[in-house]
Order: C-alpha cells, then sequence, then structure tokens
C-alpha cells in the first residue's frame, strides 16, 4: 500500500473516490441538519435514505481499494492499517447518539454541578484536552503518534459530552431560589442553566491553558502531565461528591485519564527510540530534522 501511495494515477484514483465519498457525506449531512428542524418532510427523508446509501455504497469503494476510512473499518488480522498516510483528516467525525459511559442522574444538586464544570472548562478540563491533542497532531511526524492524538483527542471531545450532561441533569428543573441556595446563583445569573465552560471557581475557559508547540518532546511531556493533572481533579471531585449516579461516569472519566498517561508514555517512547539519547533535546523532529544540514549536524554529534 505504502509503496501504491508513491504512484501518481494511485493518488489520483484515490483522490476520486474520495471525492464521492466527500459529496455523499456532505449530503447526508446537510439532510440531517435539515431533518432536524423538519422531521416529516417525507421528500427530504426520501432525499437523506437515498444519500445515505450513496454514501455507504461510496465508502465501502473506498475502503475496497485504498483502506479504512474510519479506525471501526480496518479489518486487518496482521496490521493496525488505521495509522498509514495519507490520513482523511479533511473529512468529519461521525457522530453517534450516545454517551461514551450513561449518565442517569435522578437526582438535581447544583453545588455538585458546580464542582465538577471545572472539568468541562477548566484548566484541566476535557475542553481544553481535546483542543490540545486536535492541534499537536498536525506537527508530530510520526504516524503511531499521530494516530494516537488524533483519537485522544476525539474521545476528549466525548468526554466533554459527558461532563456536560453530568452539569445539565445536575441543574435541570431545580428553581431560581434553589440554584441560589445551592451556590450557582452567580452562574444562574450569568448562564441561567445553559452550558458554558468555566472552572469550579467561575474562571472562563482560555486558550492558554493548553499548549501546541510544535516540538514533538514537549508536547508529549505536556500531554502527560495534563492527563495526571485531570486525574488529580477528578480524584478532588469524587472525594466530595457521595451521589453513586454521579460518581459512576466519574470514575470512568478518571480511569481513561490514567490511560491515556499510559498512551501518551509510549507515544513519548516511540518518539525517543527513533531518535537517539544525544539529541533528544537538541533537536526538534517536527521542525529541525526537516533541514538535511540538520540531519548532518545530526549525525556528527
Amino acid at each position: 500500500m505504502m509503496n501504491q501511495m508513491m504512484n501518481p494515477d494511485f493518488n489520483a484514483s484515490r483522490e476520486a473516490v474520495l471525492r464521492e465519498v466527500d459529496q455523499a457525506g456532505f449530503a447526508v449531512v446537510d439532510a440531517n441538519l435539515y431533518l432536524d428542524t423538519h422531521p416529516c418532510d417525507a421528500a427530504a427523508i426520501d432525499y437523506y435514505n437515498q444519500m445515505a446509501n450513496a454514501y455507504r455504497n461510496a465508502a465501502a469503494a473506498f475502503e475496497a481499494q485504498f483502506g479504512p476510512l474510519t479506525a471501526s473499518a480496518n479489518t486487518d488480522a496482521a496490521y493496525w492499517s488505521w495509522i498509514n498516510d495519507p490520513w482523511p483528516w479533511e473529512g468529519m467525525w461521525i457522530y453517534e447518539k450516545r454517551l461514551e459511559f450513561p449518565v442517569n442522574i435522578k437526582e438535581p444538586n447544583a453545588q455538585m454541578a458546580q464542582f465538577i464544570m471545572s472539568q468541562y472548562g477548566g484548566p484541566d478540563g476535557e475542553m481544553g484536552a481535546s483542543m490540545r491533542y486536535l492541534s499537536q497532531r498536525y506537527a508530530m511526524p510520526y504516524k503511531e503518534c499521530k494516530g494516537t492524538l488524533t483519537d485522544i483527542g476525539t474521545e476528549e471531545l466525548a468526554h466533554l459530552e459527558i461532563v456536560a450532561a453530568i452539569i445539565h441533569q445536575l441543574t435541570k428543573g431545580l428553581t431560581a431560589d434553589q440554584l441560589v441556595e445551592q451556590g450557582f446563583g452567580p452562574y444562574y445569573i450569568d448562564h441561567t442553566t445553559g452550558i458554558w465552560p468555566q472552572a469550579a471557581g467561575g474562571i472562563p475557559f482560555n486558550a492558554c491553558e493548553f499548549q501546541s508547540k510544535g516540538d514533538v518532546i514537549t508536547d508529549l511531556h505536556e500531554d502527560m502531565a495534563a492527563e495526571q493533572k485531570a486525574r488529580s481533579t477528578y480524584d478532588n471531585i469524587l472525594r466530595v461528591v457521595k451521589d453513586y449516579d454521579v460518581c459512576e461516569p466519574i470514575k470512568f472519566l478518571r480511569e481513561r485519564e490514567v490511560v491515556h498517561y499510559q498512551r501518551f508514555g509510549e507515544l513519548l517512547r516511540i518518539t525517543q527510540e527513533k531518535l537517539d539519547s544525544r539529541n533528544f533535546y537538541a533537536f526538534n523532529p517536527a521542525f529541525d530534522m526537516q533541514s538535511p544540514s540538520c540531519q548532518d549536524q545530526m549525525r556528527q554529534m
């Protein structure tokens, strides 16, 4: 497959089939958006079904010739071909109407919502995490690491949705007086009970809370630290929140932070193995290594 990618005819054919996927996929997304507000339009439903079928056929044709469009389409038992370049980043995420972990809270509690809100838009929250990894992947020169950054960044978006669902259910149905009594008054004044990114202390989300440095070693160390800080925050939440319905999804999110930390540790090891111990911190493989003169310098060290 990798040798074929060097063939101009192969790439032209790939782009042609991918264009069919993109066109059908956009039609599905656009029709879906229309049907959200016109659910009884029979003609639109018929059009959506036609386009959905066209998308499935185009995607199947693409994957049969050029490999998976989504991770779930990888069928090779001997090799995880999802990591192969070129990456279809110009495409879109496929949204499934379900949470990664169910949230079913029976007892509203605005004070708990105030605590948990920090993991929506706080300094170690899921919003910053998703933006961090999905931004850093573009500077990552190693395909295994690109794939992991993409997958974890995507999962963090799912975690953002879980946290939002928790906050929503903890405040749903409460009166203004109840919200004020439970310490949610300042937030209520600005946002009623809408979901908005801020820390538990009320500080709004700020993009300065995460970094995309364009230096692989630097970024991966930040990623590992970020996962540990998020895990610590979830630990703090679990120390003060006792409601089972709230604790279960929080425990799940905490466990995923541990797994992500382990994955980023593996990425750091992979990156260091591709360099050598004398130049871990002397060269940026995402930038300096593009220059032949830098490569010559490295070999001389």
